[in-house]
């Protein structure tokens, strides 16, 4: 008898709060129903100044309000938040996305130390990841130099030696409007950096944006990927600016093959975590969540918690 998908599914699968979060709604509610509909991880954005402060600088996120102010009550608020759900509904969390400059000498002591300080806090919640995102995206006629890597590199490094001595997997995170957007940046990414301390978080939507094929560049790396976003877009290539993060879309109603994906992670038996995420739903992030739940049950035919063996 053939074994199913569901059969040789190694890996859990979470559901990031962005739909919920970056649409200003309270995320309580968020955290029960996930917990409710069978999730039992979730990644959240950090929330902290730098991170925000980065998006704001550098990604091309459309017309936004001005800057409010995060302060020390704010943060550690949205923290206990998580761990009350942790708590109450049993949903833990997996890891904080945050952003950094990485190349900036000037900023680099300030970042270390805030991602140091958010190491410890995802130890304290039992988080097994810490995802990072960012750096300088190239801008025309100013191309990455072998110098830009090789700080790039180092300072992932950096970080990845400190949270490996807390037991936590340091993973990069190629993105629009960031360092690694294309392929041919996360080859020389990925020549450049020690894997030993810094995995990878294959996103496919992101590369999908710049004509790079997620399926081989997962099946290149996936022995170094130790954290996974499942996502699904429409490209077009009209699309710029904003108009690429709007058409992040619900599992199954894009363009990325994500059953090829998932194919490459069950050959690899790859037993870390996958995230379900979106940005902003266009419907409400409670439908979206529902309609990406039914194409991972019916269509790639996986579980949200695969089977305990022996």
């Amino acid at each position: 008898m053939t074994a199913t998908r569901a059969d040789r599914q190694r890996f859990s699968i979470g559901y990031h709060l962005n739909s919920w979060d970056l649409a200003g709604l309270p995320l309580q509610p968020a955290l029960k129903f996930l917990a409710e509909n069978g999730f039992g991880w979730f990644e959240i954005l950090a929330g902290n100044s730098l991170s925000d402060q980065y998006a704001r600088k550098y990604m091309q996120l459309g017309d936004m309000p001005p800057p409010g102010v995060v302060t020390d009550t704010d943060i550690f608020r949205r923290y206990a938040l998580l761990s009350q759900a942790q708590r109450e509904f049993g949903i833990r969390l997996s890891s904080f996305y945050i952003n950094g400059i990485f190349t900036n000498p000037v900023a680099w002591p300030y970042e270390r130390d805030v991602m140091e300080s958010l190491a410890r806090m995802l130890k304290g919640f039992g988080a097994p990841v810490m995802v990072l995102g960012g750096g300088p995206a190239e801008t025309p006629g100013n191309p990455h130099s072998a110098d830009d890597y090789r700080a790039f590199a180092r300072a992932l490094e950096d970080i990845g030696s400190r949270t490996a001595d807390l037991g936590i997997a340091t993973v990069y995170h190629p993105h629009l409007d960031t360092f690694i957007e294309r392929r041919d940046q996360l080859d020389r990414m990925m020549a450049e950096v020690d894997t030993r301390v810094v995995g990878l978080c294959i996103d496919p939507a992101h590369l999908a944006h710049t004509d790079s094929d997620p399926v081989d560049a997962l099946r290149t790396y996936v022995e170094a990927v130790r954290y996974m976003h499942f996502k699904d877009t429409r490209v077009d290539p009209s699309l710029k600016g904003y108009d690429r993060y709007a058409a992040f879309s619900e599992l199954g109603a894009g363009v990325v093959d994500l059953p090829a994906l998932v194919d490459v992670l069950l050959d690899a038996e790859y037993d870390g975590l996958a995230i379900i995420e979106l940005d902003m739903s266009q419907k409400t992030a409670e439908a979206s969540a529902l309609e990406s739940i039914a194409y991972v049950r019916d269509t790639l035919g996986l579980t949200l918690e695969p089977s305990k063996t022996e």
